[in-house]
């Protein structure tokens, strides 16, 4: 399965605004990914989108679900932190500091600081 061109559709979504539907599709294509889900090449996208969305329609608690996989999935990318970013970034805006802290600081190890590059500074702060 082509992750990339799947999210075409998405990304047409996201652009007129239906990130409703956008998640549903979001699901729908990782409902359809065979198992183990982690084999299937870009995968991780499918999560990051599907959090970056979440977040924009205010539900925490889906943007959660999504993040907390993240780990599971970032096996053969480059490891530059972006799974524990994405974890402590909703942990941040969850209110649950203290996890974000721990993501926020093996993030930052990880990329070299990298990570924060063009992120509100508020999450970098978090580690002062």
């Amino acid at each position: 399965m082509d992750v990339m061109a799947s999210l075409k559709d998405v990304g047409e979504q996201y652009k007129a605004g239906e990130l409703s539907a956008a998640l549903c599709k979001l699901q729908d294509l990782w409902d359809a990914l065979p198992e183990p889900k982690s084999n299937i090449l870009n995968s991780f996208v499918i999560i990051m989108y599907a959090v970056k969305i979440s977040m924009q329609v205010g539900d925490l608690d889906l943007a959660w679900r999504w993040a907390i996989l993240a780990p599971n999935y970032n096996p053969g990318r480059q490891d530059i932190g972006e799974a524990e970013f994405l974890v402590g970034k909703v942990a941040f805006e969850r209110r649950d500091f203290d996890t974000a802290k721990e993501q926020f600081t093996v993030a930052n190890l990880k990329s070299r600081g990298t990570v924060f590059h063009g992120e509100d500074p508020k999450y970098k702060t978090l580690l002062k």
